[in-house]
């Protein structure tokens, strides 16, 4: 049997998305001052961006349930935010684009 995010859990986290996403402008310009030349901006924001939000995510949640979520959880953020992750891509080209 396999259990993942119930539902408040899964609320938290697309507001967490939707948070993080509201704050783009300051994360381009941060990341133009930390990308080596070589390196896409993109790919790093994009990243960064991932990688905040899972953060923020699991530390909410370990406030929550007093420990780390278990494999099926971690199977359920990830596949939450595949789901979103097209979304989350365009967005941030289309605000790269609009810095250049």
């Amino acid at each position: 049997m396999v259990l993942g995010l119930d539902l408040a859990d899964k609320k938290t986290l697309e507001s967490l998305m939707k948070f993080n996403l509201c704050d783009i402008d300051n994360l381009i310009i941060f990341t133009k001052q930390l990308l080596p030349s070589q390196g896409s901006q993109t790919d790093f924001l994009y990243g960064l961006m991932l990688g905040i939000i899972i953060g923020n995510f699991i530390e909410k949640f370990a406030k929550k349930y007093g420990r780390s979520p278990d494999e099926d959880e971690i199977l359920d953020i990830y596949f939450t935010l595949s789901l979103k992750s097209p979304k989350i891509r365009k967005l941030i080209l289309k605000n790269v684009r609009n810095f250049t």
